[in-house]
């Protein structure tokens, strides 16, 4: 093996590292709507209208309707329950994302009564 290639396959061996979960680390879960996966990132709008980005790999997971599911099927608007995990660096990884159903709204206060 050529020192380029030995420094190459170091670097991607580090890489991989960096993307592996804290050890013992619980996972956290992120309610929001799909805004889209751009870059490696998936991306959620979270209550309060901001949006957060979580990294995503080959071991993320999919589900829609309980069953399998591929990225390609989650579209804007969709809303998703997201379980990530803080990698080495710190940064959000996202291990499982999930469409579920929207949660009705509140009914507005019809009782018309004025204080």
């Amino acid at each position: 093996m050529t020192l380029i290639g030995s420094a190459a396959v170091k670097m991607a061996m580090a890489m991989a590292l960096l993307w592996q979960a804290v050890p013992g680390q619980p996972a956290a879960t992120f309610a929001g709507v799909f805004r889209g996966i751009a870059s490696g990132h998936v991306i959620i709008e979270v209550d309060g209208g901001q949006d957060l980005q979580m990294f995503v790999t080959g071991g993320t997971k999919y589900v829609r309707e309980g069953k399998p599911a591929k990225a390609s099927e989650f579209h804007d608007g969709d809303t998703v329950e997201v379980e990530a995990v803080r990698d080495l660096r710190m940064n959000l990884v996202a291990k499982r994302v999930e469409a579920v159903k929207p949660k009705p709204k509140k009914p507005a206060d019809e009782s018309g009564s004025q204080n």
